[in-house]
Order: structure tokens, then C-alpha cells, then sequence
């Protein structure tokens, strides 16, 4: 804070201390956004948004796992209802198998390490999928202009991140429900999920 001393107050009420280490979400934040030397120093020790993460892979599980134990202690005290989408599988097995090529084994024990400290909060995951992830990913990288989205290596990627992720459907701790979306029915995919949720919860 000393070099942006003008961010301070920003910085200060959204830091989050983790042991030796200071979390700060900044990527939609205005006020650094319109500092750019303070963005850019923000952004090289980016966590998850980037090719080159700054933590060694023991150092993204851990401060990952406590900042999901952070999250629930919050949660426990709230009659809030959370909707959290795709931060249990989709950015965490994507960050591990991008940026730090870890196997299998590593991938599984994180997820249920931030399964197990979410579980008291008695969570349902829904997991929409479509049948063919080649067909998906052209679809996307169509509706979202990234070419990048359709090429081999990243429809292998994708294969083999819903590989492990079926795989661990039936391996956490609360209940897990797969809904098919073969027609990208989207308000019948909703209309699923609701009934879902409602008789997870009777």
C-alpha cells in the first residue's frame, strides 16, 4: 500500500489475510482498474487467471481449501442461499491440469478436501452436461468468438477434464445430479434443476 498509498483505502477493505499471505479480488474492481500500474502489479501475482501462477501447486491447494473453509464459516451464520457456478470443478481441475499438470490422484483429493469443508452446509451440485463435448465446444467457441474454443487440443483438454470430473460425481459428500442438455434446451434444463433441488431438500 505504501506504493499506491492514494489505493489504500480500496486495497485495505478488500484484502484478505491468509497466514503470510494477503488475498485480494481486483479483476472487476473500478477503482484499480483505473490505476494501471496498480493493476498490472495486481495482476502478476494473479492465483488463478493466468499462464504463469506465482504459487507452486501445494501453495494454490492449501490457500484454495482455506479460503473455501473461510467461505463456509461464513455461510453457516447466514440464511443467505448460495448459487455457485462452476468453481467446484470447472476452475479448479482447469487451473490444475493447465497450470500445473497435476494427475489424477492430486485433482480428486483437492476437490474433496474443498468438498469436505463445504459439507456441513448440506450443498447439492447439479452437473450439466452435454453429450458430445465436441459439439459443445464448437458451439461455444461460435456464441463467444474464441476460434481457440473448437481446436483439437482444446476439445482434448475438455475430454479428459469431464473424464475426471465424472468421476468424482459419486465421491463427495452431499448429493450430485447430472442433467443432460443435448438440444441446449436451456428452460428445460432450468425447469430440471428446480425439481431437482426441490426434492434433494423434502
Amino acid at each position: 500500500m505504501k506504493r499506491f498509498p492514494d489505493a489504500a483505502q480500496e486495497i485495505r477493505q478488500r484484502a484478505v489475510e491468509d497466514g503470510s499471505y494477503y488475498l485480494i479480488p481486483y479483476r472487476e474492481v473500478g477503482a484499480f482498474r483505473e490505476r494501471e500500474a496498480l493493476y498490472a502489479e495486481l495482476n502478476s501475482h494473479e492465483l488463478c487467471w493466468t499462464d504463469s501462477p506465482p504459487a507452486s501447486l501445494p501453495e494454490f491447494t492449501s490457500l484454495i481449501q482455506r479460503q473455501w473453509a473461510r467461505f463456509a464459516e461464513l455461510a453457516s451464520r447466514s440464511e443467505e442461499v448460495y448459487v455457485l457456478e462452476a468453481v467446484l470443478f470447472q476452475h479448479q481441475i482447469h487451473d490444475m491440469l493447465g497450470h500445473y499438470q497435476a494427475s489424477d490422484r492430486l485433482i480428486k483429493e483437492h476437490i474433496r478436501g474443498i468438498a469436505d469443508r463445504i459439507a456441513a452446509l448440506n450443498p447439492v451440485l447439479l452437473y450439466l452436461t452435454h453429450p458430445s463435448v465436441r459439439e459443445q465446444q464448437i458451439w461455444i467457441s461460435s456464441i463467444r468468438s474464441r476460434p481457440r474454443f473448437a481446436t483439437e487440443s482444446n476439445i482434448r483438454f475438455m475430454e479428459n477434464r469431464k473424464r475426471i470430473e465424472l468421476s468424482l460425481l459419486d465421491k463427495l459428500p452431499f448429493p450430485a445430479y447430472i442433467i443432460e442438455n443435448p438440444s441446449l434446451d436451456w428452460d428445460d434444463v432450468m425447469n430440471q434443476m428446480v425439481r431437482t433441488v426441490d426434492q434433494a431438500y423434502k
